[in-house]
């Protein structure tokens, strides 16, 4: 059976979230409604059922009076979508705080209802906005969402974010203005509210145990065991770390992303044909290791690839924090099976996880450093003789 996670759920004061086989009059905003729990969930910004680091399904099970919504071990850097009414024919009243009602739709609609936005808690910087959304089609269906989008954090520790979410009226609303927006059904007087208390506890997915796996490009965090050797591997053998831990031993933000960077292709490898594989530990995080661990970059290539260089004959480089490129092909040793990590690659010794590109034909760093320098050295000598006109820079 599939895990599922409760989602207390409700606009303070209330808010009452419809689902079509819901329909709430006006009169009975404010009771306490049971949903479907199997079809009733937030939604990432694939139009997947969002889930928490554990992979259990946030569901809302069950509708209160408590004003607030809590996600918990969720993980930072994604977008994803709170419903607040689904299906706008069977829109839910929601009670204001001086007894007016409002369906969702009509919260969420900008020219009726200002939202606000107060954010509190020492992980309120991993917000990065929340907005309104109408009438667009996720998940459970076409409705009425709060587009919540979180920032990037490398953080290995449990943050708390909260948000006081606010809808405020703009004006006054009759019921009986004929105005398709209102229904003829719905008022309120300007200044009227909706609350709602969002809180999120957020981190990145924990990895514990000596034997650890992770996905590419999933933020994570490894925390080894104390006095033990910890093995890291990354994707299918793209990537391995091993080393022996200390006796108070410190967890690490361990991300790897292989994605191209166009730049450096455009610079250095298209002039010299060259083919370019990345491994960026994201954050290039210290080991916590007695003493230097070993680090392998796997095989990028498949065996049945069109073409697969031969890999005692390739280049690695290393990118600097300050954007510059060095050869580092004769720190690293070639195996087909590294005693330490076990799998084939380049090895290293090393006490941090940087950012390594590895080549099949030599890069010409130096020629591409001369051309730099020179091209500064000129650019100076016309600044010194002419200078009432300057082309504009390139910005790199």
């Amino acid at each position: 059976m599939r895990m599922k996670k409760q989602v207390a759920l409700l606009l303070a004061t209330s808010m009452l979230i419809g689902a079509t086989s819901l329909a709430v009059s006006a009169a009975s905003a404010g009771s306490v409604s049971v949903f479907d729990t199997g079809d009733y969930k937030l939604y990432d910004n694939d139009n997947e059922p969002l889930t928490d680091n554990n992979g259990i399904t946030y569901v809302i099970e069950k509708v209160g009076r408590d004003g607030s919504i809590l996600l918990d071990n969720i993980a930072p850097n994604q977008t994803f979508y709170i419903p607040l009414g689904i299906d706008l024919v069977s829109d839910i009243q929601t009670e204001l705080n001086n007894g007016g009602t409002a369906t969702a739709s009509q919260l969420v609609d900008d020219g009726l209802f200002k939202m606000s936005v107060d954010k509190s808690g020492n992980g309120k910087s991993l917000i990065k906005s929340i907005t309104q959304v109408s009438e667009k089609n996720v998940g459970d269906g076409r409705g009425s969402y709060l587009r919540v989008e979180l920032n990037n954090s490398t953080t290995t520790e449990e943050l708390k974010a909260q948000a006081d979410i606010t809808f405020k009226a703009k004006k006054t609303v009759n019921a009986s203005t004929n105005s398709k927006d209102y229904d003829g059904v719905n008022s309120w007087t300007s200044g009227e509210k909706a609350e709602l208390r969002l809180t999120m506890w957020i981190n990145n997915k924990g990895i514990s145990g000596t034997d650890g796996d992770a996905e590419l490009g999933e933020g994570i965090y490894f925390d080894p065991e104390s006095n033990d050797t910890n093995t890291l591997i990354w994707g299918d053998d793209r990537a391995a770390l091993a080393f022996e831990s200390d006796d108070d031993a410190g967890k690490f933000y361990a991300k790897l992303s292989t994605k191209s960077h166009s730049e450096i292709y455009e610079l250095y490898a298209d002039p010299v044909d060259a083919d370019l594989w990345f491994y960026d530990f994201v954050g290039n995080p210290t080991i916590p290791s007695t003493s230097r661990a070993t680090l392998t970059l796997g095989i990028p290539w498949d065996d049945d690839d069109d073409y697969a260089p031969d890999p005692t004959a390739c280049y690695i480089y290393r990118l600097e924090s300050d954007g510059s490129i060095t050869d580092v092909t004769d720190l690293f040793t070639y195996s087909d099976d590294n005693d330490a990590t076990g799998i084939e690659g380049w090895s290293i010794k090393t006490r941090t996880l940087g950012t390594y590109m590895v080549s099949d034909t030599e890069l010409e760093l130096d020629d591409y450093a001369d051309d730099e320098e020179e091209s500064s050295s000129n650019e100076t000598e016309a600044d010194n003789t002419d200078t009432s006109k300057k082309n504009p820079g390139t910005g790199r």
